[in-house]
């Protein structure tokens, strides 16, 4: 698992610097760049078990990819993973992998350079944890929510915030249903122009 993650981060990373080394010398901070890879850290707030609040906070990280369409619209690849320990005050501990695709739009600048967007993305969810009724289950799921980007050069970005409602179907032996807020922040590499 820990090979997995070194292998999908060092072709990110690649991906990034090469694609940026192609950016074109003329491009300007305020253009709409063709496409932007975020790499970030992230927040989930959890409410499990359902029916009540037994929530608990998971840290983590994740990336996306957006390719820039005319007119403000984009397309969104979205992964992220977060991790949990002694969760109520048990050696119980949780890892939920998120992997969501969809559209989004990207709003004209405000106040300077500030560029807020809003997306809806779908996917699937995967939960590996040491809970016996789910311990490795995948389930769809779903997210509404949007953020703040502030160029800070041609070739980089700040996502100053971003804040989804994530809900999934995985299985937790009543409902199968968990509804989570996710807050998170990350450096833009931004390539080419629209």
């Amino acid at each position: 698992m820990r090979f997995d993650k070194t292998v999908l981060l060092t072709a990110f990373i690649a991906l990034s610097a090469s694609l940026t080394a192609q950016t074109h010398a003329g491009e300007s901070m305020g253009q709409t760049p063709l496409l932007e890879t975020s790499l970030g850290y992230t927040f989930l707030h959890a409410n499990a078990p359902p029916g009540q609040c037994g929530c608990f906070s998971a840290n983590g990280g994740y990336g996306s990819v957006v390719y820039n369409l005319p007119r403000g619209f984009a397309i969104v690849a979205d992964l992220g993973a977060v991790h949990a320990s002694n969760i109520a005050g048990t050696n119980q501990s949780i890892t939920v992998f998120n992997y969501l695709f969809g559209p989004r739009y990207n709003f004209h600048q405000v106040s300077g350079r500030i560029m807020p967007y809003a997306q809806a993305l779908g996917g699937g969810s995967r939960e590996t944890s040491s809970y016996a009724a789910v311990q490795d289950v995948n389930g769809a799921a779903f997210s509404l929510g949007g953020g703040i980007t502030m160029p800070i050069d041609r070739h980089f970005a700040w996502t100053i915030m971003e804040a989804d409602w994530i809900q999934s179907r995985l299985p937790n032996a009543q409902n199968n249903l968990q509804n989570d807020f996710r807050i998170g922040g990350a450096m833009t590499f931004r390539m080419g122009s629209r």
